[in-house]
């Protein structure tokens, strides 16, 4: 009767373990709906802005256990637009990005904590020109639930952070142009729609 008891106990805890905590939702980032944002100081007269174009990503999502959460973001570093075609191409050449030799630019979280209501710090790799090291962003969960328009379950986020560019081996004219970059980014990430009922 005590194996019996002790067998027993060691089932339940093995059934009741997955059923206590799903597993991480799988979203895939929007493309249309999406934007990569950044500022940097320009010779102390005004913060020049501009954004990358061509992004794509993957989250692991759970609202409950954010620990359990992971990101991917990956971006074409020849995306980079500024509003004008000269100072983009000059960005592309090899002082600054050297996009030809780095195309990508790519982030992967490391470690996701709650910071308040809905938000969360997230620890990551950035690898930049070549260069990989930490950086830390701050996220708000926007909002999570159904697109109103295609039904697909969608969640949101705003994204803060900053980098020194010279950290990454991008350092030609600083400190005329500044060294700090501050980041911002809005995006949706979705799962496919579920299928329509049959009835």
């Amino acid at each position: 009767m005590r194996h019996f008891v002790s067998f027993a106990l060691a089932a339940l805890c093995v059934l009741s373990g997955p059923m206590s905590h799903a597993a991480p939702q799988t979203y895939h980032l929007e493309p249309t709906h999406v934007d990569v944002l950044f500022a940097i100081n320009h010779l102390g007269f005004s913060m020049k802005h501009g954004s990358f174009r061509a992004i794509a990503g993957t989250l692991e999502f759970d609202r409950e256990h954010p620990e359990a959460s992971e990101v991917t973001i990956t971006i074409k570093a020849d995306s980079i637009d500024t509003a004008f075609v000269p100072r983009d191409t000059d960005l592309k050449g090899d002082k600054f990005l050297d996009a030809a030799k780095f195309p990508e630019i790519r982030f992967h979280s490391t470690h996701i904590t709650p910071a308040g209501a809905d938000a969360f710090h997230v620890v990551g790799d950035l690898t930049l020109h070549g260069v990989t090291r930490p950086i830390e962003l701050e996220a708000k969960l926007n909002a999570v639930g159904p697109n109103p328009f295609d039904k697909k379950p969608t969640v949101g986020f705003s994204i803060t952070g900053s980098l020194k560019r010279s950290d990454y081996g991008i350092g030609f004219l600083t400190p005329m142009i500044g060294d700090e970059v501050t980041i911002t980014a809005d995006a949706e990430f979705n799962q496919p729609a579920p299928p329509a009922r049959a009835d």
